[in-house]
């Protein structure tokens, strides 16, 4: 067998994401074990992704089965976004490039075109 010098996730994880599904290794229900729960933040808002990414995924990964292969309720779900300010930013380049601030804005409009949406309630 020879195998590919690159790696091909859709080739590799498909079978393997099946396999986790069926074993239902992504839920979590509430028994007596020990909860333990890592919680993804999303991708940043720029869209670049670094070797940090990388890393703090792996080690989230390791942590969760590790937790797992101890008896513990091991549950990894997605977050909220930790990069506020770098979202703020963004979103500040592109109300400036129309000549426009937050300020003008005021507070509603500016979370709607942050978030994409009217923001919900708290």
């Amino acid at each position: 067998m020879e195998l590919s010098k690159n790696y091909i996730p859709n080739e590799v994880e498909a079978n393997w994401y099946e396999h986790w599904l069926s074993k239902g290794y992504f839920n979590s229900v509430p028994d007596q074990r020990e909860p333990y729960t890592i919680v993804i933040p999303p991708p940043n808002v720029t869209g670049v992704l670094h070797m940090g990414h990388c890393l703090n995924n792996t080690i989230q990964d390791i942590l969760i089965r590790y937790a797992r292969m101890h008896g513990k309720n091991a549950c990894w779900v997605p977050g909220t976004d930790h990069a506020g300010i770098a979202t703020q930013i963004v979103v500040e380049r592109q109300l400036d490039a129309q000549k426009v601030s937050r300020h003008d804005l005021g507070r509603e409009k500016f979370l709607e075109k942050v978030w994409g949406k009217p923001p919900q309630g708290p």
